[in-house]
């Protein structure tokens, strides 16, 4: 067992070498800390719980629970007010870990040089590296269900381990309880009625436990598939059915980029005519999940560009198989026209990288932007009057949604005590924070600035040049020296 144990680490070891690195050169290169709204809020919500206070999941504005999101959040609440950089971390572990992975299914299917080229597209697509910078659990998820393609390409029909990843996945996405479902009809016929039921358990855990949870907290069992429509419908997001191909195309072409458009098509011929059988499973996961997405919109749910990220994740498998397939082929005519149509997707590439890298550089002007917007409001937390005034004075009300989650976590606030006046959502609290126009702050909000004046009599507690705080005369005490 011991012996078994050292060789399951030595080959585990390049992998979360790879991972680390990779976390380690993108953390040197972007310096992300701040975290998504989604991330705040998985930090606050694991925070509440083990505070032993109930999850404000009903919130105005409040995104989907994600359970394992919020389980894992655990990890940043010991270092305090630097918890959302740490989850960018895992974030960017994430990224890494699914690099590796992909060039490792492409090494199982295909060949290294299929796997290798897969991996760097991926690490170099700007939509992908967005959603790792700001800490989104797509990364992660993504990581998991393409862990779960490889576990599958390595031994056909290996069961539980594949399910087990998948059930990881779905307490981050709903879409993997599709695939988990789909598996264990694919595995159905050759199994024993009693491995039936154990990979029916299986199947069903992440479900299970989402709608636990919800109910747990909010008595209703199905209060992330509600929320999640309610919010689309409050933020105006897409969601008709009739915008589904036009969207889909779009999300996909956004996250693979243009020399992509041309090369995953001519991948897919070539393992059309060539190498049909080890396609199937990769194909198989994208037309699925793909097919999640387009039904989406019948239950309400939004159409947003991250829910395809993985499958145009697997999609760069075939623009792999476009550029070194000729490889797997015997010397020959069909071996030199691969080699001529392979040239052109390299070229094709070429062509584009300098709009790429302007792209990627882009990322880091928008990480230092918002950076700047978050530490801003960050300084208003710690100011000793603003923590007096919200101690005494909750609930404190902001503008807008967006600093919702970031004052009530700086600010240590119980569920409930931070909320927003937007859309009338709640009452003005006794202490406000509001934006003031200035450049961080006109370059965040852009068009949707909120424009909000605080009621007569209140008082300003606190400014620096991106935000004010203000309060009613009671709560404008001076904290004790």
């Amino acid at each position: 067992m011991a012996t078994g144990s050292r060789a399951a680490l030595r080959r585990a070891l390049p992998g979360v070498g790879v991972a680390v690195a990779i976390a380690a050169f993108v953390r040197l290169v972007y310096a992300p800390w701040y975290g998504n709204y989604d991330v705040r809020y998985a930090l606050l919500w694991a925070r509440d719980i083990l505070h032993g206070h109930t999850p404000d999941y009903e919130a105005a504005f409040a995104p989907t629970p994600h359970p394992l999101s919020i389980a894992w959040s655990v990890i940043g609440l010991p270092f305090g007010d630097s918890g959302g950089s740490v989850m960018v971390i895992v974030a960017l572990l994430g990224l890494g870990a699914l690099v590796w992975i992909l060039f490792r299914l492409g090494q199982e299917l295909f060949s290294p040089w299929v796997g290798a080229i897969a991996a760097l597209v991926v690490l170099t697509r700007p939509a992908i590296m967005r959603d790792a910078l700001l800490g989104y659990q797509d990364v992660p998820f993504a990581a998991l269900v393409i862990g779960a393609v490889l576990l599958e390409a390595r031994k056909p029909r290996r069961g539980t381990a594949v399910l087990v990843c998948l059930g990881l996945a779905g307490l981050l996405r709903p879409e993997a309880w599709v695939l988990s479902g789909v598996y264990v009809l694919y595995l159905w016929r050759d199994a024993t009625p009693r491995q039936r039921w154990k990979l029916v358990a299986l199947a069903a855990a992440a479900p299970l436990i989402w709608a636990f949870t919800d109910l747990l907290v909010t008595g209703d069992p199905l209060h992330s598939l509600h929320g999640t429509a309610d919010l689309a419908e409050e933020n105006g997001r897409r969601r008709k059915v009739v915008q589904v191909p036009r969207w889909t195309a779009q999300y996909l072409g956004f996250t693979l980029r243009e020399a992509l458009i041309v090369g995953v098509p001519i991948g897919l011929v070539f393992a059309w005519l060539y190498r049909r059988r080890e396609a199937a499973l990769p194909v198989a996961v994208i037309v699925l999940m793909l097919a999640v997405f387009a039904i989406g919109p019948i239950f309400g749910l939004p159409l947003i560009g991250r829910y395809v990220r993985t499958p145009a994740e697997l999609m760069t498998l075939f623009f792999g198989l476009a550029v070194a397939g000729w490889m797997l082929l015997p010397p020959g005519r069909e071996r030199t026209w691969w080699t001529a149509i392979a040239a052109l997707c390299v070229l094709v590439f070429a062509v584009f990288i300098p709009k790429n890298v302007s792209l990627l550089r882009g990322l880091h002007t928008r990480v230092v932007r918002e950076g700047a917007f978050y530490r801003s409001l960050h300084a208003a937390t710690r100011a000793p009057r603003v923590r007096a005034a919200f101690k005494l004075c909750a609930p404190l009300s902001t503008a807008d949604h967006r600093p919702v989650p970031y004052l009530r976590y700086w600010l240590h606030g119980d569920p409930n005590t931070v909320n927003t006046v937007e859309k009338h959502k709640a009452p003005f609290g006794r202490v406000l924070v509001l934006p003031r126009s200035s450049p961080v702050t006109r370059r965040f909000y852009q068009s949707n600035f909120p424009h909000v004046r605080a009621p007569t009599g209140y008082v300003q507690i606190y400014a620096n040049r991106s935000w004010r705080a203000l309060a009613t005369p009671a709560c404008a005490t001076r904290p004790p020296s």
